[in-house]
């Protein structure tokens, strides 16, 4: 069951104090999005508004959600 809850998350490290998806998590849906070349690199970052700094501070742990997810398909 997804939550949509706008409270913030007690175990997240990585809380901005924004409602909604913390930094880390619009960071991985930039990068996932970013994955598909057609789309623009500088509209993905407005609309999930991160930064550059944000998806290299987030990209260890995004490449280690994708080990995950390849090892959890086999």
């Amino acid at each position: 069951m997804l939550n949509f809850s706008s409270a913030p998350d007690p175990n997240s490290a990585d809380d901005d104090g924004l409602p909604g998806l913390s930094c880390k998590h619009r960071a991985w849906v930039a990068l996932y999005s970013l994955e598909n070349p057609a789309f623009d690199r500088r509209q993905i970052l407005c609309e999930n508004d991160v930064t550059e700094a944000d998806l290299v501070r987030h990209m260890e742990s995004w490449m280690q959600l994708q080990l995950q997810h390849r090892q959890k398909q086999r």
